[in-house]
């Protein structure tokens, strides 16, 4: 939702009736000075109380949306019947502008947003900054767990289809974990914190994520934790070998991230020992005393 568009009231007059909207102006404000209009010469009829054009005020009525801004401005918000566009206001590119309405205190992704109706309760937002920066893995675009809009007034953002006003609805088909859910506290069934063999993941908002709370590390054979991986990886952990041996682009000796483009990205990454090949379901080469020949992984 966009937190600072400029939203006009429930008319009180239209336009072309100036005296009407003199008195309905006087009423609402107890005066009519036209000093905080943005744009509107001080003696200019008024439409919007004294006051509106803070962010506090308009912005909550047209996220909530209360009110309509297109009512008066027009479908595309460029002036309407009220012959003053948004644009004249608000700085150029807003529209595209994600952290103009959402805010971000972080840095200049938008994250952690601000809360939809302004509140600072809701700790599901602090998660973001670390989805959308480059960490353990490359920054997550925001669609990866929302539909991402292009602009202001894309279908289902804001005015345009938004049934539900207040909501920020998280739904996972655009991204990595297509068939998850999110339930208040958390995600199931989510690609980004599964074992690495599909979208098997649980997590809840607070949790400490570790290497091996997600999928075996080198050290979790005593606890299971090898069990949770496919193809032949007990095999050659048993054997002495280490995740950086045949992952050697994502993760380095002592499991830290080598290139943080090559974890949760949807892929395999492969990268075998000098003499080995991999053909995306199949070794070829020798490794560890045997000869390969096409091996199924």
């Amino acid at each position: 939702m966009f937190a600072f568009l400029l939203a006009c009231s429930t008319p009180l007059a239209t336009p072309a009736d100036s005296s009407a909207l003199d008195t309905a102006d006087t009423a609402a404000t107890g005066s009519d000075t036209g000093d905080t209009d943005t744009g509107r010469d001080s003696d200019a009829p008024r439409y919007h109380p004294v006051g509106f054009d803070a962010s506090s005020v308009h912005g909550m009525e047209a996220k909530l949306q209360e009110q309509d801004c297109r009512s008066c401005h027009g479908a595309d918000l460029d002036g309407g019947t009220a012959d003053v566009s948004c644009d004249s206001c608000h700085h150029d590119g807003w529209r595209t502008d994600c952290t103009f309405c959402h805010g971000g205190s972080d840095n200049g992704t938008g994250a952690p947003p601000e809360a939809i109706d302004d509140a600072d309760d809701d700790a599901a937002f602090g998660a973001h900054t670390s989805h959308v920066t480059e960490g353990i893995h490359a920054a997550f675009d925001c669609a990866q767990c929302h539909v991402h809009p292009s602009d202001a007034l894309s279908s289902g953002h804001l005015f345009v289809g938004d049934s539900t006003p207040g909501v920020a609805e998280v739904k996972f088909s655009g991204g990595y974990s297509a068939d998850a859910s999110w339930s208040g506290g958390g995600c199931s069934s989510v690609y980004c914190h599964g074992n690495g063999n599909g979208s098997t993941g649980d997590v809840k908002l607070g949790d400490d994520v570790q290497c091996g709370t997600c999928h075996a590390v080198e050290a979790s054979w005593w606890t299971g934790g090898w069990l949770l991986l496919g193809g032949e990886h007990i095999k050659h952990l048993w054997s002495g070998y280490l995740c950086a041996d045949c992952h050697a682009d994502t993760v380095s000796s002592g499991d830290t991230i080598a290139d943080p483009a090559k974890h949760v990205n949807g892929q395999l990454d492969v990268a075998l020992p000098a003499g080995m090949a991999w053909d995306g379901s199949s070794c070829t080469g020798s490794c560890h005393g045997e000869t390969h020949s096409g091996r199924g992984w």
